[in-house]
């Protein structure tokens, strides 16, 4: 705490009427598997200190990765002088005075050992199981590390502890056919768990063995998309963006702007924001702009209960501030198993990954299945390549036709498989 207590001194003294420091510091040990073999590893050390100075409502903001007090006290000055320099601009404010809390999560050094013992497993595992897939390249990190914040108003937050973090990029070859390229990971404060058990990656990985020849879906027709965990968390990022971050808040180009209370979805979705939970292994005890974080509702059975908003957002737009600061989302699941929702798909697809760009203010989005099913007559068919889907974010979630009771736990969310639909399909 003494260094973004020094930091936020320094801003005062520099001129500034309101101050905000941040510190973190981690250290990150590193396990790299690249071509199927163990490859690297290593550790690295981040430091990062932000300043904010605020002279009346003028703001200015510098980044820096030293903390000496030469260092602080011109970081201090530069910050208040940009602040001078700056438009004036009332929603520029600070979180209210909070005393001291602390925080302490997960293990503080990582266990070598186990991190070694649990890739030479996994290799051996995907070698007997899925002998035609390729491992890219795979990374396990255990990282550590400290974090800190202060203001001028008195809020104090800190926060130690550590996290395994694995992902994983593979591809599968059989004679002069390949799949398409996939990946997926997860984060968890212990190596308890076999890494093929993390996330989706084993399913994903069986999967890639069945994608090695591809077709593309047949013309152009109208049907459900049942969206698996790991697209879904795409799906919603883009939802939210489109509909309940700052910028469409600030700006005015969301739709759902003033649908606070108002059914905005499908009744079947509820969306939490939890970013306490026990079942997570990633928490967030604090928000950027130094408030405590409350768990809460984002969407209840379609109704919208919270913006993802910050305090700056939230004073520009005259809209609530997101007491959990969006962090940690839970999709409620549903009463059908994933692969009895197949059985209700006339014709569509098992989206499993998406490539597109980003949708439209209106929420227009298009794109790329990757990795992906046709399913015809309640059947999952083959493997498809080349197939196109555009909709539109708002009108797909409130067509939401089934959320299956399995959900998978990446350790910073937990989310279910949706279908829903229709969606424009096209192929060749």
């Amino acid at each position: 705490m003494a260094i973004v207590r020094k930091a936020v001194a320094a801003l005062r003294a520099a001129g500034a009427d309101q101050a905000t420091a941040s510190f973190g510091c981690g250290v990150q040990n590193e396990m790299n598997i690249d071509a199927g073999k163990l490859s690297l590893y290593r550790s690295t050390v981040n430091v990062s200190l932000s300043l904010t100075a605020l002279t009346e409502t003028r703001k200015g903001s510098v980044s820096l990765n030293k903390y000496d007090d030469q260092s602080i006290e011109a970081a201090a000055a530069e910050a208040v002088s940009m602040a001078r320099s700056s438009q004036p601009d009332p929603a520029n404010d600070i979180s209210p005075a909070r005393p001291l809390e602390s925080f302490e999560d997960g293990q503080l050094e990582p266990d070598s050992d186990k991190m070694y013992e649990r890739l030479q497993e996994f290799i051996a595992y995907c070698q007997e199981r899925y002998p035609i897939t390729h491992l890219e390249q795979c990374v396990l990190d255990f990282s550590r590390g400290e974090s800190f914040f202060a203001n001028s108003n008195g809020a104090e937050f800190e926060q130690r502890g550590g996290l395994y973090n694995f992902s994983a990029m593979f591809t599968s070859k059989d004679g002069g056919n390949a799949s398409s390229f996939n990946y997926s990971g997860a984060v968890q404060k212990n190596l308890d768990q076999p890494l093929k058990d993390w996330g989706s990656i084993d399913l994903l990985m069986r999967q890639s063995t069945e994608q090695t020849v591809t077709q593309p879906v047949q013309g152009n027709f109208s049907g459900d998309l049942l969206i698996a965990p790991d697209c879904l968390g795409d799906f919603l990022g883009m939802l939210d963006g489109v509909y309940t971050s700052d910028y469409p808040i600030i700006t005015g180009t969301s739709p759902w702007a003033a649908k606070l209370g108002q059914a905005v979805t499908s009744p079947q979705l509820t969306v939490r924001s939890l970013p306490n939970s026990p079942e997570l292994a990633a928490n967030s005890p604090y928000t950027g702009d130094g408030f405590r974080t409350e768990d809460c509702l984002l969407i209840e059975k379609g109704v919208l209960r919270n913006f993802s908003i910050g305090l700056y957002a939230a004073n520009k737009s005259g809209r609530p501030r997101c007491p959990s600061g969006g962090g940690g989302l839970m999709v409620d699941p549903g009463e059908l198993g994933w692969q009895d929702m197949v059985k209700s798909i006339e014709r569509g697809l098992l989206l499993m990954r998406f490539s597109g760009g980003s949708p439209s203010d209106s929420g227009d989005f298009s794109g790329v299945a990757k990795n992906s099913y046709l399913i015809e007559q309640g059947k999952i068919v083959r493997p498809i390549g080349e197939t196109m889907i555009a909709g539109n974010l708002a009108k797909l979630f409130s067509d939401v036709k089934a959320i299956s009771r399995e959900r998978v736990n990446y350790g910073s969310a937990i989310l279910p498989w949706l279908q829903a639909g229709p969606a424009d399909i096209s192929g060749k």
